[in-house]
């Protein structure tokens, strides 16, 4: 057995801080493992007692002579970094930990819960805790734990483990799911994470053969990037990551210049990455009930069409209504499924999607037909998922409907999701026979949808990262490539000088503020773009520092002055460090680029419609670098203005395949500079018609401090 398997399985366990007292976390842990079944050796020790529940209670775990994988310690937060260090001299490789009192109460028990860290890294002591709930692996009927999970009603034997940041929480998570019919087989409560954190004990689950789902509960990580790994680890091995990020809405403070990291927000960043590596999000208790119930039966659309049989007209327009939002086709069958259909359903239903049968149930003597109807739509190309509705239909229709699902469920590779409104007790014989033909029933028409949205997501996903490259784990860069160095806010050409690395620039001229000559000689082609040039302007246009379309000499001596007056207009303090006059480019689409580096995930890419109104727009996407042209293609996929890309109103197509190619060179600058490039905003990348490539028309760089 490896370490985790000891934690997880263990075959014996030390409670220490054990009590007569079941309503104690020592007490109700004892009583825990007696009451429910664990047939592994238990081993409470307290000083101060001797027998009680019948067994021998010990001094100290010293005094234990038999093997221990597990010591469960429910002690004052004083007592435990020394009896950690007894644990560890004593061969125990796992300890949990369960009280409260510290890095949560302040400095002292922060000094209390560093202490213990270091007595356990010293003598090969992992440690999960403090201040958590436990562990309980229900299959082995493990509850080395207190509170909710250790407790009548026990949660069902099955597939899905979970780990939890809140143990309250998500123990209400897990019985919400248990009452859905979802068996679990390892839950654990991760509390401080003095030790093992979220992603190490979601890694170590991904090894354990009885564990097909992973649920997670988390507020916050400090390494994104080790979650991600997790996630792709999972999917290689055919297990899948479902995740509930609560604290989305926190916004991080941002002080710096560019438009990329006014409009980045901590939940922008933590719903890229969990795309980006294939993790399923939920974000309500009934979702991730619905969305486990789908994923075990294991089998995943190759597309967004959908087709739906119904006796209940509501139901279809409630459904449809939900298609629209989520993005999935209600589409026309194919002619030879229509005829199959028209042959199959009786008048006056509609063969059109949804197929609505107006009230006609399902009996013995029309199930043949039945039967052959849905499996005339499964074997249908043009239909990658069905949803057969039972809606408010009882007794023995539902019955023989159930029947008829269990019949065809073995015969397709598609998803199929029943929906039904009725509670167990009035439909049991059929929801029995649903349950045991792996088939997932829901409870509402727009849950069907939600879920069926989430299947085509997971299984695009499972597509695009089959043999994806790892996720780059390093924190930081060993070298800068020469790129940027000192810190601070770069002026636009400077920035430009930067940007140049990974996209295309203007064909730029620096004018002095002070030479008014110097316009006179200029060899430049109009139209061009008249800027102020000035590290501590980074909006120009907000202080009226730019004129566009600049046609001849006049209007340029003209544009020159009147940003060099607005500038000391608006920002009298600001450094001038001259006049930029720069190449028009009037053929293409404005875009933004941007880089930021987040504390948890490092840097990332954004990319989004650019200009003036970007940060009105919020028209953005955002990727963890680095990332190849796959990822960069999904980038641009996923904006509202996509078919702008396509060419609109006569307007010739957009070079896509230049701009991936900048997006994809812009995450690998972002990630060999992630120690000298604090952010950068690229506003406007310019995409040009195909052929012609992109250009970067302005930019702003920020470096980071020595």
């Amino acid at each position: 057995m490896n370490q985790f398997q000891r934690l997880f399985a263990p075959r014996s366990i030390a409670v220490i801080g054990a009590s007569d007292d079941p309503k104690r976390a020592g007490g109700e842990c004892v009583n825990a493992l007696l009451k429910h079944g664990y047939k592994g050796g238990i081993y409470p020790v307290n000083p101060r007692l001797q027998n009680v529940y019948g067994l021998d209670f010990f001094p100290s775990v010293k005094h234990i002579k038999a093997d221990i994988d597990l010591a469960v310690i429910a002690l004052p937060a004083k007592a435990v970094p020394d009896v950690v260090t007894e644990c560890g001299e004593r061969g125990i490789s796992n300890v949990i930990v369960l009280g409260a009192g510290f890095r949560e109460v302040g400095p002292e028990g922060a000094a209390l819960q560093d202490a213990m860290v270091a007595n356990a890294r010293k003598l090969g002591v992992r440690i999960v805790g403090p201040n958590c709930l436990g562990l309980a692996n229900i299959h082995e009927r493990v509850f080395a734990a207190f509170g909710s999970i250790s407790r009548p009603p026990l949660l069902n034997p099955g597939p899905v483990s979970m780990v939890m940041q809140s143990g309250g929480f998500g123990s209400s998570l897990a019985f919400a799911c248990h009452a859905a019919g979802i068996g679990f087989r390892i839950l654990v409560s991760s509390g401080n994470e003095a030790d093992l954190n979220a992603p190490q004990l979601m890694d170590a689950l991904v090894d354990d053969d009885k564990t097909e789902i992973i649920l997670g509960y988390i507020e916050g990580v400090d390494d994104g990037r080790a979650l991600m790994a997790v996630a792709q680890r999972a999917m290689e091995k055919g297990k899948t990551l479902l995740l509930w990020k609560a604290g989305k809405t926190r916004q991080g403070v941002k002080s710096a210049a560019t438009h990329t990291a006014n409009m980045t927000g901590t939940y922008d960043i933590w719903k890229a990455a969990l795309r980006q590596c294939g993790v399923i999000e939920v974000r309500s208790i009934d979702e991730a009930a619905d969305y486990i119930k789908v994923l075990l039966a294991k089998k995943y659309p190759r597309g967004r069409n959908v087709a739906v049989v119904t006796a209940s007209g509501g139901s279809a327009v409630v459904y449809a209504d939900a298609a629209d939002e989520y993005g999935l086709q209600l589409e026309t069958p194919s002619a030879q499924t229509l005829t199959i259909l028209r042959e199959s359903f009786p008048l006056p239903a509609s063969i059109q999607n949804p197929i609505d049968l107006a009230g006609t149930g399902v009996n013995d003597k029309t199930k043949p037909k039945y039967v052959r109807g849905l499996k005339a739509l499964l074997d249908d190309p043009a239909i990658h998922q069905l949803c057969p509705m039972f809606s408010a239909m009882t007794g023995t229709p539902m019955k023989i409907g159930a029947e008829a699902l269990a019949e065809l469920e073995p015969q397709t590779d598609k998803p199929m999701i029943v929906f039904s409104s009725v509670p167990y007790e009035v439909g049991s014989e059929a929801f029995d026979i649903m349950k045991a033909a792996g088939i997932p029933v829901l409870f509402s028409p727009s849950g069907v949808v939600r879920a069926q949205a989430m299947l085509a997501d997971y299984a695009a996903a499972r597509a695009r990262l089959k043999g994806a490259a790892p996720i780059p784990q390093a924190t930081h860069s060993v070298s800068t490539h020469g790129h940027a160095s000192g810190s601070g806010t770069l002026d636009e050409m400077q920035s430009k000088q930067i940007v140049h690395a990974f996209v295309p620039v203007t064909q730029d001229v620096i004018v002095s503020a002070d030479d008014e000559s110097a316009l006179r000689n200029l060899a430049v082609r109009f139209p061009v773009a008249v800027k102020i040039v000035s590290p501590d302007i980074a909006h120009k246009s907000d202080v009226g520092g730019v004129v566009l379309n600049v046609k001849d000499g006049d209007e340029l001596l003209n544009a020159w002055k009147t940003v060099i007056a607005n500038a000391r207009k608006h920002r009298p303090s600001a450094r001038i460090t001259g006049v930029l006059v720069a190449q028009m480019i009037t053929d293409g689409i404005e875009t933004l680029l941007g880089i930021t580096n987040d504390d948890v995930f490092g840097p990332v890419i954004a990319f989004g419609m650019g200009g003036v109104l970007a940060e009105v727009q919020r028209d953005i996407a955002y990727r963890i670098a680095p990332f190849g042209a796959d990822e960069a293609r999904s980038m641009i996929d996923q904006l509202r203005s996509r078919p702008i890309f396509d060419g609109i109103r006569g307007k010739p197509a957009a070079d896509v395949d230049a701009l991936v190619d900048a997006l994809v060179k812009a995450s690998e600058f972002a990630w060999a500079q992630r120690d000298s490039v604090a952010e950068v905003d690229v506003n406007p990348l310019l995409v040009r018609p195909k052929g012609l490539g992109v250009i970067a028309a302005d930019a702003v760089v920020v470096r980071r401090g020595e």
